[in-house]
Order: structure tokens, then sequence, then C-alpha cells
């Protein structure tokens, strides 16, 4: 993800994670853009080139979209998902698992599952980058922001 420019792609909830995820990634200094899955199927796939990242994220693991995103992928691919890996086809080069969670009712909400591929989204972005690079990257991105804690 450091040396490449990272794809996120998805479907419903978990295609709002990876934009999200795209989003920051891109202001932690990466090269990180959001694709829709159906939009990458109708057209943007041929964006797509041998040194990208395909990052795609289907929380059940049950997204034929994904599934046909990754099989047509000239680029290595990441699925990020809480699927067992015995259900999941073998077309994505990488597999990372989010712990399992059951989506349960927070003012009228699902959200645990969001909330747990946007944790792994997370630590894959820091694990990219260092708090450094991070730094410098939102300094430049929000030169008129107050993101950064003041260093006074």
């Amino acid at each position: 993800m450091r040396e490449r420019r990272s794809i996120w792609t998805g479907v419903g909830k978990s295609g709002y994670a990876a934009q999200l995820l795209a989003a920051t990634g891109a202001t932690a200094g990466l090269v990180a853009n959001f694709i829709h899955a159906e939009d990458l199927l109708h057209g943007e796939l041929s964006t797509l080139r041998p040194n990208d990242l395909l990052v795609a994220v289907t929380w059940s693991g049950r997204s034929e979209q994904i599934y046909d995103l990754l099989g047509r992928s000239v680029c290595p691919t990441v699925l990020v998902t809480s699927a067992r890996h015995q259900e999941l086809p073998r077309v994505a080069s990488h597999v990372v698992p989010c712990a399992y969670t059951v989506d349960e009712l927070l003012s009228g909400i699902p959200c645990e599952s969001v909330l747990e591929t946007l944790r792994i989204g997370y630590e894959l972005l820091a694990a990219a980058t260092t708090p450094e690079e991070r730094r410098l990257a939102l300094q430049r991105g929000h030169p008129h922001g107050n993101l950064l804690p003041d260093s006074g």
C-alpha cells in the first residue's frame, strides 16, 4: 500500500467504510482512491494498472460484485472481510480478516460491523505510514485546519 496506488471498493455499508478508509489514506499521505464496485464493473476496471492495489471490503463475504472484481483485476488484491477463509473463493492475493461481530441495534442503526471494518482498515493504513509521515501529510493537506495539537 505504501508503494502503490490503492483503489478501495465495496458495496453498501462496506462501500461506505471503503470510501472513508480511502479518504483517510489520502489524508495520511498515501495515494488512495475510492471507486464503487459497480462503477469498476461498468467501465472503471480498465483504469487499474498492474502496479496498483485493489482493496475490496465485504463484511459478509457474499458480494458477487466483489468476487467478480477480484477475479478480473490485473493488480494485486486485498480482501477485507469477516467471512471465514474456508467460505471464500480463492481469488484475492491477500485476505485480511475482521473479527466477526453481530450487528445489534444501537439507536436503530446496525453499526458494529462497520466499526470493526474501520478498525481493521485504520490498522492497515497506520502500518503503511509512520506517525511523522502522517503529521507532515496533515500539515500539507490541511494548512488552515486545526487537526494537529498545538506543539507549544
